[in-house]
């Protein structure tokens, strides 16, 4: 979500709708199509093997962007420390009535906070503290925050809490596989059903074109059927800047990171212009470099 985002849009409302996870809800066929279709099949497994190798043995794993903990609880549920940064507190709201579900363990494991990650400030994590193990910028964190600066300012903020032989772990999506003009028509989705609600629903989506500086707007409406036959709608609106891979370099570079290898997936396949997604892992400036 961008920084601004209300709390009734409805990109919120239905949030973990659109975005499955197969860890904290039913891994039904439904669900993994879903994931597929926006290349976030595996994600979590992902940040899991990524946590296991440089968030072992109690070091932190700080998430920016934890959403309603599509990641943040399955690490904790795995023995991970885990810090998670939030900005909406509609979505960190979900996230601790998810975690109402979970073991004591899970729960004391996973330490939650309401800030702007680009004015992170955990003194927990900083120096001097050891810093965390591991950096999570997930799910398109960076392409949310429209304005270019803020976004190295997260970044940075990120980087500052890092222990020094720290690592991140980001991804975004391919802006050479997304739609770059306007398209005013109203782009059905498949039908989808709230979990909250257990009603159908369609989301529409309208497209600005991406303007001077690689930003797009999207805007659109959600209709779900009521059990009485009717349609409630909802409307929801966001910005994402497009951001391809040698941008993603220069602004790492700007921040004090480094990435080591770029993948094209969660699989590790290698990156191509083709490529569904920008997933990068590395670490600090002038820390050893690590292999992908």
């Amino acid at each position: 979500m961008n920084p601004d985002t209300p709390a009734d849009d409805a990109s919120i409302l239905y949030y973990d709708a659109d975005y499955p996870s197969l860890e904290l809800g039913p891994a039904s066929p439904d669900a993994v199509r879903a994931l597929a279709r926006i290349g976030l099949l595996g994600d979590v497994g992902f940040y899991a093997e990524q946590a296991a190798a440089h968030a072992a043995g109690g070091r932190p794993v700080l998430e920016l962007g934890c959403g309603t903990g599509r990641i943040a609880i399955p690490l904790a549920r795995r023995g991970f420390a885990v810090w998670g940064v939030e900005i909406a507190d509609a979505m960190l709201d979900h996230l601790r009535d998810r975690l109402t579900a979970e073991s004591a363990d899970t729960r004391a494991r996973l330490r939650l906070v309401r800030q702007d990650a680009a004015a992170l400030d955990l003194p927990a994590l900083a120096p001097p503290h050891p810093g965390a193990g591991l950096l999570l910028l997930p799910f398109n964190l960076l392409m949310l925050i429209p304005d270019r600066a803020q976004a190295v300012r997260a970044l940075a903020a990120g980087a500052r809490h890092l222990a020094p032989d720290g690592r991140f772990a980001l991804d975004v999506m391919n802006p050479a596989t997304l739609p770059q003009e306007a398209d005013h028509a109203p782009a059905p989705s498949q039908p989808r059903r709230n979990p909250r609600t257990g009603h159908p629903y369609v989301r529409h989506a309208q497209l600005s074109a991406v303007d001077g500086r690689g930003v797009q707007r999207i805007t659109g409406w959600y209709d779900e059927l009521r059990p009485d036959g009717g349609i409630h709608t909802t409307r929801f609106a966001f910005d994402w800047r497009m951001i391809d891979r040698a941008e993603l370099t220069a602004m790492l570079a700007e921040a004090g990171l480094r990435a080591d290898a770029f993948h094209g997936d969660f699989d590790g396949a290698p990156w191509t212009d083709a490529s569904p997604r920008i997933v990068a892992v590395g670490g600090r400036a002038g820390s050893p470099q690590q292999a992908g």
